[in-house]
Formats: structure tokens, C-alpha cells, sequence
């Protein structure tokens, strides 16, 4: 793969997620996961949902910007 390849697969999956994490921070996905959370037996779901939903939207950011330096090198 070239790094124009990379950074392509990079900013796709960046796109990806950013449209999951739109969905999550919806009434609807809140909910969703608070309740898959509370059914683990988390002990803070609510708390659980929140982190993951940051967690999302911090690694598509990363993404972004790994795929931006591969992209102005090819």
C-alpha cells in the first residue's frame, strides 16, 4: 500500500466514525448502551456509555490526523 492508500483506509474509517458517534450521542444510542452497560452489571452505565462515546469520537480525530501527514506526502 502506498501512503495515499494509507491515508485513504485512515480518513475512511475516520468518516465511519464519526457517523457512529453521531448515532451514539442520539437519545436512542444513549440509551442503547446505558442499557447494554446496566446489563453487564457496570456499575456506573450511564458513565460507561458517556466514556465510550468519547472514546469514539477522540479515535476518529486521531485518525484525521494520522491521515492528513500520509497525505500530504504522497
Amino acid at each position: 500500500m502506498t501512503g495515499r492508500d494509507d491515508a485513504a483506509g485512515l480518513a475512511g474509517l475516520a468518516d465511519m466514525l464519526a457517523e457512529v458517534d453521531e448515532f451514539l450521542r442520539t437519545p436512542a444510542g444513549i440509551a442503547a448502551l446505558t442499557g447494554f452497560f446496566r446489563d453487564r452489571g457496570s456499575v456506573s452505565p450511564r458513565f460507561g456509555a458517556g466514556t465510550l462515546i468519547d472514546e469514539v469520537s477522540f479515535t476518529a480525530l486521531v485518525l484525521r490526523g494520522r491521515a492528513a501527514p500520509q497525505a500530504r506526502r504522497s
